[in-house]
Order: C-alpha cells, then sequence, then structure tokens
C-alpha cells in the first residue's frame, strides 16, 4: 500500500486546524477537497483517524500514531524542496526576503538597482512582524535584529540601525518644548498600540512619557512615519527613514539605548543556491555601502534642532 503526500498533508492540517474549514484555508484548497481527501486516506488505511465531535476533529489512536510519522514525512519533505533548489546551477528564479516596514521600504529605494545587476532574479519583498517560517520556505532570507536559535539557520551581521525623535517641521518651529526634556512631559506623541508594546523603540518611549501614552498610537511603522511628518506627534523613528524626510526634523542625536544590529538569515539548505547566494551578497554590499545612513551619520541631511 502507498500513501499519498498530498492525502498526509491534508491529515496533518486537519490534525492542527481542528476542523475541515480552517485546514483548507491554510492548505488554499476547498473544504469539499480536504473531506474527500481525509475519508480516502482513512478508506485506504482502513482506520478512522478523527473523531468528530462538537468542538471539532480529534485524532483517535490511529490518527495520535499516525501524527508524529506524518510530521518525520512533512519535514523530509521540506528538506528535499529546499535542497532541490540548492541544485540548481543558474543565477535565476525567485527570492523572497522578510523584512520589517522600515526596512522594506529603504530596500524598495534600491529595488532598481538590484534587479539590474541581477536580472535574471524576481524579488519578491515582504515586511511582517513575525518572521517567516525559513523550513516551511514562507522566505529564503530574513533581516532581523535577532539572531535566530535554531540551528538550521545561518545569520551574518548586515550593519548597525539607529534611531532618534523625530517631529514635522512646523510643529517644531510652534512649540519650543520639543527641543528639550519637557518634551515628554508636554507634546503629543505617536507610537504603537498595546499589542506592540514590546517593540524596544515603544518601551523605551513609556519609560519617558512616565505614565502618559502616545495620543496617536499605530500597529505599523510605516503609519507611525506619516503621522509623524503629517505634525501629530513626536515621534521615534530609524534614523534611515527620518534623515530622509524633508518635513521632519531630526531632535536629537541617534539613541545609543535603541541602536539594533541587523542580521541576514537563511536556511543553511539554501544558503549555497546560486540566486539566494547573489542576492546576499548584494544585500551585504549594499548595507556597507548605506551604513552612515543607517546609523544617522549623514553630513547635512535632516541636522539636529
Amino acid at each position: 500500500m502507498s500513501l499519498n503526500w498530498d492525502d498526509l498533508r491534508i491529515f496533518l492540517a486537519v490534525a492542527r486546524e481542528g476542523n475541515l474549514s480552517a485546514a483548507a484555508r491554510s492548505l488554499r484548497v476547498t473544504q469539499p477537497t480536504v473531506g474527500r481527501r481525509l475519508r480516502a486516506l482513512e478508506q485506504r488505511l482502513a482506520a478512522r483517524l478523527f473523531d468528530r465531535l462538537s468542538e471539532g476533529f480529534v485524532p483517535t489512536v490511529a490518527g495520535a500514531e499516525l501524527l508524529p510519522l506524518a510530521e518525520e514525512m512533512e519535514r523530509s519533505a521540506e528538506a528535499l524542496e529546499r535542497r532541490q533548489a540548492s541544485l540548481a546551477d543558474t543565477v535565476s528564479g525567485t527570492v523572497r526576503i522578510s523584512v520589517m516596514e522600515a526596512m522594506a521600504r529603504f530596500l524598495a529605494e534600491f529595488m532598481l538597482d538590484l534587479r539590474g545587476r541581477l536580472p535574471e532574479i524576481e524579488i519578491e519583498l515582504a515586511f511582517t512582524h513575525l518572521g517567516a517560517n525559513l523550513s516551511k520556505r514562507e522566505a529564503d532570507l530574513l533581516i532581523r535584529e535577532c539572531m535566530p536559535d535554531n540551528p538550521g539557520l545561518i545569520a551574518r551581521k548586515l550593519g548597525d540601525l539607529s534611531y532618534a525623535i523625530y517631529g514635522e517641521m512646523g510643529l517644531v518651529e510652534r512649540n519650543p518644548a520639543t527641543r528639550g526634556e519637557a518634551r515628554y512631559r508636554e507634546c503629543p506623541w505617536v507610537g504603537y498600540d498595546e499589542e506592540h508594546s514590546h517593540f524596544t523603540d515603544q518601551q523605551w518611549l513609556l519609560e519617558r512619557l512616565a505614565g502618559r501614552v502616545p495620543a496617536v498610537r499605530v500597529n505599523n511603522g510605516l503609519v507611525l512615519h506619516e503621522a509623524v511628518r503629517r505634525g501629530a506627534g513626536l515621534g521615534v523613528l530609524p534614523c534611515l527613514a527620518g534623515d530622509w524626510d524633508p518635513a521632519l526634523v531630526r531632535l536629537t542625536p541617534p539613541l545609543a539605548e535603541l541602536d539594533s544590529t541587523q542580521y541576514l538569515i537563511v536556511h543553511r539548505d539554501l544558503r549555497r543556491t546560486p540566486g539566494v547566494r547573489a542576492v546576499m551578497d548584494e544585500l551585504v554590499v549594499l548595507f556597507q555601502r548605506e551604513a552612515h545612513r543607517l546609523t544617522g551619520h549623514v553630513e547635512g541631511v535632516a541636522k539636529t534642532a
């Protein structure tokens, strides 16, 4: 008896999601397809894999025994997919890069140059607060400020990223408090919402506001930047974004407490894939060339008020 891997993927999705509709969404197929493939697998195994209960699909004894075997097959299939990509001998294909918002905007500025250097490679830029799963090929590369704890991942330092306080030019001209320590007591601020209060720059700001909260709260760094440049309040922004916005005035030097190291992260199985390797090399060169901008040490740009 041979088992179809697609049927086992259906089984895994139902076991993880607990119902057919959620499993169908995770696999991007229809619910009838999930139900049909699951019944076919049960018939092939001559065993009922789930109890259909009011709270959802619960694995039976047979299902519980099959689960670790199916997970092992899943890991093998993912490893095979990664190794298949690394066997290519041409610099071509699609490379997916997962980044935070400000970094996505920064990289987008250089896409024309990067595509000119690597014309056979298509690049997907995706910004997310959550790291993509490189083992599952949700992305090929990550740029993050934390080292991975997964032994299957390799990290290379790209450079340092600095932050500073910025305000819209008109707001700064009208309100002298923006230029001193009184800014934390008297000025309006734009910050992140409660769900994102764990961000280092948000924690730093809340400590100084001493019980106050930002008057405008968002869940996206690009929206935060836009609100600050429209005069809704002061904000903590990456220097790579704030220094180059003519509507903004930098009110502090780069804040040493918020300096972070940016790492380029790749799965071990993909690091020698020609397309991925080529993009990695270009990113290393880009970050070296733009180090002054990333750290806020740019002469004549957005001088501190």
